[in-house]
This record gives structure tokens, C-alpha cells and sequence, in this order.
């Protein structure tokens, strides 16, 4: 990949890479990104504000409703939806200060939008990957999933939509606490999330998305320019052909996620 002389290349480069890869089919883009390796090819310096809106700009320009997850892991105390920082990456923590940006108010698996339909994400159920839940809302709507300098052998949490879908043993509901403010107004508690068993000895649960993502290629979804390796690559895939990929898989292979074999209970 050349280097970007300023940000109006970067602009230019998501611009075509959308392009390329028929964006335009699609209402919503739901984004998971490592943006290092293109932040290393800025040869006029970081300005992560303009970094950031020259990925972005380029899809609310067409029209595209983004949703970025923000996730706090919040498992106690307050979690404010306007104030409480995500504990993930440079798009992740840009997309909080955003001006019309709407927030969903799980403590733990938060998602923040821009665009014309970006309130789909408040006011969700409170199971962070079941009934109302973003992950739900999302089915049938045009979205796609799009990459940016992140593998998709790295995964997403729709995968844990999945498993709870599927009624996966290796995990379990847990309630949580946390009190959830929103416009300094309590909103409520007792959100839930499917989280990993640690009552099986020798077994962490840990998910493992190798042979998933394989059937993804396999299945002719995914779209991508530059390189997943080097952290270079814009790929994008459809949501609902992914998640019907993932339930078949898990049907036919109740581990197919996890990182050692189990016996389904």
C-alpha cells in the first residue's frame, strides 16, 4: 500500500474501497478495525480526528448508517451511555464525540451509530446478544460487516449471537448489577450477557473463529482490497449470509467456535 500524503488521499482510498467492494447495496455498515498499519502510512503526521473522519466521512456521505462497537465491560457500578469511555480502539473512542452520534446502553456491549437511521440502536433489550439486541435488530435490514485492517480470522461478536441463538452449553446467562444512566436519568439494570462456563476443568471456553472464517471465503462473501496479513485490508461481507453461515456451522459442529474440542451437554 503507498503511503497517503494527506488525508484527502486517505478520504480517496476508503472512497474507491467502498466503491469496489459494492457498499452501496447496503444500509448499514457494522465496523470492527485496527487502524495501526494505515496510520503508519501518514507521511503528514496523526491528527486522529481527521484520520478517523476521512474512513468514515466517505460512508455517511452515501447515505450509510455506521455502527461501531463501544464496548466498556462494565460489570459494576454506573455506566453513564453520554460519559463512560470504550475500552477498545482509536474509531471506537472518535465515534463517542461525534455530533447526532446515539449510543445503545448495554454496560458491557455498547454500539454507537452516525447516519440517517442510527437510533436503531437505542432503547435495545437488555441481553446484550439475544431478543432486541443490536445483534437481532440488525437481521434483515442490508447490513454488511466491514474490516478495516482487521482480519476476519480475528472474529465478532455476532458469533456470540449465535451461540445463544443455538442454546451453546459452553456458556450461560449471567445478570449484571451495573446501573445504567443515560441524560443523568437512571435507566434501569439487570442487563444480561451469554459469557463463557469456568466450572469445567481444563476448559476456558475460549473462542477460536479459524475454521469459521475459512467457510466465509469458502461461501464466496467476502469482498476485499489490500492485504488481511499486513493489516492493510478493507473487507467487507454480508450480515445476514454470515450469520447463516455460523448457525449451519454450529449445527453441524457445536465446538466449531471454541478453541479445543467439547462435547455439547
Amino acid at each position: 500500500m503507498a503511503k497517503f500524503e494527506n488525508y484527502q488521499s486517505l478520504e480517496n482510498f476508503f472512497s474507491n474501497s467502498y466503491e469496489e467492494l459494492d457498499v452501496n447495496q447496503y444500509d448499514f455498515c457494522y465496523i470492527y478495525s485496527d487502524l495501526r498499519a494505515f496510520a503508519s502510512k501518514m507521511v503528514c503526521g496523526f491528527e486522529k480526528n481527521k484520520f478517523c473522519s476521512s474512513i468514515i466521512n466517505p460512508l455517511l456521505k452515501l447515505k450509510k448508517t455506521v455502527i461501531i462497537p463501544t464496548f466498556t465491560y462494565t460489570i459494576e457500578g454506573v455506566f453513564e451511555v453520554e460519559k463512560t469511555p470504550t475500552k477498545l480502539g482509536a474509531l471506537n473512542s472518535w465515534i463517542l464525540k461525534q455530533k447526532d452520534m446515539k449510543r445503545s446502553e448495554h454496560p458491557m456491549f455498547s454500539f454507537a451509530a452516525l447516519g440517517p437511521k442510527s437510533s436503531i440502536v437505542e432503547k435495545c433489550g437488555k441481553s446484550a446478544f439475544g431478543s432486541d439486541s443490536i445483534h437481532e435488530r440488525l437481521r434483515g435490514k442490508k447490513c454488511c460487516i466491514i474490516n478495516i485492517g482487521r482480519p476476519i480470522e480475528f472474529g465478532n461478536t455476532l458469533l456470540h449471537n449465535v451461540e445463544q441463538s443455538c442454546d451453546a452449553s459452553y456458556r450461560f446467562h449471567k445478570t449484571f448489577k451495573t446501573r445504567v444512566f443515560k441524560e443523568n436519568e437512571y435507566i434501569g439494570s439487570g442487563y444480561t450477557a451469554f459469557v463463557r462456563r469456568r466450572d469445567v476443568p481444563g476448559h476456558d471456553f475460549k473462542f477460536n473463529f479459524l475454521k469459521a472464517s475459512k467457510m466465509l471465503y469458502d461461501a464466496g462473501i467476502v469482498n476485499q482490497v489490500g492485504e488481511p496479513t499486513a493489516l492493510t485490508n478493507v473487507s467487507l461481507y454480508d450480515y445476514d449470509k454470515t450469520r447463516e453461515i455460523l448457525v449451519r456451522a454450529f449445527l453441524n459442529d457445536p465446538a466449531i467456535f471454541l478453541s479445543k474440542p467439547f462435547i455439547q451437554n
